[in-house]
């Protein structure tokens, strides 16, 4: 397998702009990265800009056959195949890339670890257990970088952390009706805004994407359109997104969006049985409609970061279950899972 990383680098601070509901348990810590859609949406612009296409609000550009095939449309990426966003950050060493952690870790005696799994039940599903009930501490950490994925991956000791190089600041935006100051229908949203110091986003792809995005210097990214600069390498560490030897687990890298929820109706992931969950929060999944200036539909997905163990490993790393998954949803990284043995 070989996969390419296009780092999208602010210039300054980006925005997006997403609706929500809003309730008391919308206050909760989660992994908090935009959808992918507004990356795509500044990679075709970029693209048609790029070979002389006038743009105009609300209108798709008049563009032959060809260009359309690899533009795509609201529900077809075309010949863009992208998956994330993720964060980077630059070090002396080099680039370090975080993904959303498993939520089945937890740490005891400092020490991290991933849940086993109860082989006693008789339910329908399985329980993944905390062996060690007494000492262990919940994992504060949201993220993981990819070199400690392979350590989890191989069973080595590993240590999830989260990037020191960016914040999120969010804002509640209302927008008006033309004809008066009332709120205008669906037009209540939030915009994240996020600061950069020595990283940014990125996104993972295919060869035939690079060749195309390669084409690009940078793009205007998010509802400000602020400039990013964009550039791609070689991502080594595809080794994650290989199932393991033996029982296999999978994880969240980008939400899913299913039929039944958390999980769907067949209870299957690419015809491998789902024996258990660890879960995160469901999320919210939008975005901006700029042709026809409003929202998106609202879909309920499955968040980054839930953890489901199955009978068996799977091909591929992106979830055909999972609606949007041409734009990069339901993409995952593998680990292995035990039954519980006692606690040591």
């Amino acid at each position: 397998m070989r996969l390419y990383a296009i780092y999208f680098e602010p210039e300054d601070w980006v925005a997006f702009r997403e609706v929500r509901r809003f309730g008391p348990s919308d206050r909760v810590e989660s992994v908090s990265l935009p959808s992918p859609f507004p990356f795509y949406g500044a990679v075709r612009t970029a693209l048609l800009k790029k070979w002389g296409i006038k743009l105009e609000l609300g209108r798709f550009p008049d563009i032959d056959e060809k260009k359309r095939e690899i533009i795509g449309g609201p529900d077809n990426p075309g010949k863009i195949k992208m998956f994330g966003p993720f964060i980077f950050k630059r070090t002396q060493k080099g680039i370090e890339h975080y993904f959303p952690a498993p939520r089945n870790i937890y740490r005891f005696d400092g020490k991290y670890k991933t849940m086993p799994m109860l082989n006693e039940s008789e339910d329908e599903f399985k329980l993944p257990w905390i062996g060690e009930f007494s000492g262990a501490v919940k994992v504060e950490a949201q993220y993981i970088e990819a070199s400690e994925i392979k350590k989890l991956k191989s069973g080595q000791e590993f240590q999830p952390s989260d990037p020191d190089c960016y914040e999120v600041e969010l804002r509640l935006g209302i927008g008006l009706s033309k004809d008066s100051k009332l709120a205008e229908e669906r037009m209540i949203y939030t915009m994240s805004v996020y600061r950069f110091r020595n990283g940014g986003f990125f996104m993972l792809c295919d060869e035939e994407t690079c060749r195309l995005v390669s084409q690009l210097d940078g793009v205007f990214l998010g509802a400000k359109q602020r400039w990013a600069k964009v550039w791609i390498e070689e991502f080594k560490e595809t080794d994650i997104f290989q199932p393991p030897n033996g029982n296999a687990a999978v994880w969240l890298l980008t939400p899913a969006i299913f039929d039944d929820g958390m999980i769907p109706k067949s209870k299957q992931l690419q015809g491998a049985k789902i024996l258990g969950i660890v879960g995160a929060k469901k999320t919210v999944i939008s975005g901006w409609d700029v042709a026809n200036n409003r929202s998106k539909p609202i879909h309920h997905a499955a968040g980054v970061g839930t953890v489901y163990y199955l009978d068996r490993p799977i091909d591929g790393f992106v979830l055909r279950e999972s609606k949007f998954n041409e734009f990069g949803f339901g993409t995952v990284a593998f680990m292995k899972w035990d039954y519980f043995e006692g606690e040591e």
